[in-house]
């Protein structure tokens, strides 16, 4: 009888154990750091006008902060020089078009006259070679023209529309020259966040598949893109240089605004993220507990960064493994 007495008490005992255990698990997962990196930004490309020719400025069209207009002109210069010259090339072949119609109708007539042997070869062969010449320089003039026009055009300093001044070094009633620096302009309308990674952040932010940089500035976070990734590498840095591409922004679009990226790089091995409620801890240790009752030591490395969850490291634990949530809570 006291047998049958001791084996109920035990299968009571061994069914109690198995209710201790049989609660809730969970999977490990890869504990993770978040790099910081910050970067200003900056215009998508930035270009400086220049003079291509000599003369006095009469009108500037865009202060700094000006965006240019929809015509694409910032400034313009005094052409009439040029205009005169226009005129007098003009005159040059107006005057060449009345000698090129004089020997074409003189070698014309003379042409008649041999045919009938009244003139000499002679005077036709002088006349057909002031014809040619008449009409080479035709030709010389018009191409001149054309040039002395394309000068006439490069009197007006033209810019992308829509870009930005962002310093300016002309001023109306300035002289100046072929090569002067008259304004620089940049490209606001995507604004770019340069940046430097090391290899494996770069793999990591290639693979992100949202991109989000924050604007501790404004209070704001905004959606971003890779733009250039360097195909060189910074042996002083050891690093690749990055630029990452913001289209949309809260407020209007300028340099110098801080952005702050957060890559979430997978941390050394043997570091999860576990419950808080999984661990067992006492004044200086902590464990697991698996699925089959092991006790597995691990060192808590900090927040886990989501409510109730730490990052711990054991070399005995990898990303994936089970244990136990809520396991009894013994004394050290």
């Amino acid at each position: 009888m006291w047998r049958k007495v001791f084996f109920l008490i035990l299968i009571i005992l061994l069914a109690f154990v198995e209710i201790a255990y049989s609660k809730e698990v969970f999977v490990a997962k890869a504990a993770k750091r978040h790099v910081k990196m910050t970067g200003f930004t900056r215009p998508r490309k930035v270009i400086t006008i220049s003079s291509e020719e000599n003369a006095r400025c009469l009108k500037v069209y865009a202060d700094v902060g000006d965006s240019i207009g929809k015509e694409g002109i910032f400034a313009k210069l005094d052409p009439t020089f040029i205009d005169l010259d226009i005129l007098r090339n003009l005159d040059k072949q107006q005057a060449n078009q009345t000698a090129v119609t004089f020997y074409k109708k003189e070698a014309g007539r003379y042409r008649t006259l041999i045919e009938k042997k009244h003139a000499a070869q002679t005077t036709l062969d002088a006349l057909e070679r002031d014809l040619e010449s008449a009409r080479e320089a035709a030709d010389a003039l018009k191409v001149e023209e054309l040039i002395l026009r394309e000068h006439k055009k490069r009197h007006s300093i033209v810019a992308p529309e829509g870009w930005k001044v962002i310093e300016r070094y002309i001023e109306p009633g300035e002289l100046v020259g072929v090569g002067d620096e008259l304004a620089k302009i940049g490209d606001f309308n995507v604004l770019l966040v340069p940046l430097a990674l090391t290899p494996s952040e770069l793999i990591t932010l290639q693979k992100m598949k949202k991109i989000v940089v924050n604007l501790p500035e404004l209070g704001e976070k905004v959606e971003a893109r890779i733009e250039h990734i360097s195909p060189d590498y910074d042996p002083g840095m050891r690093k690749i240089k990055v630029d990452l591409a913001i289209e949309k922004f809260p407020i209007e679009k300028r340099g110098g605004i801080r952005a702050d990226l957060h890559l979430p790089m997978d941390e050394a091995k043997g570091a999860v993220v576990v419950p808080e409620s999984a661990l067992v801890q006492g004044y200086e240790e902590a464990y697991l507990v698996r699925e089959n009752g092991e006790e597995v030591p691990v060192i808590i490395m900090g927040n886990g960064g989501k409510d109730g969850a730490k990052r711990v490291r054991s070399k005995d634990i990898s990303a994936g493994d089970r244990f136990i949530l809520n396991p009894p809570q013994s004394g050290f």
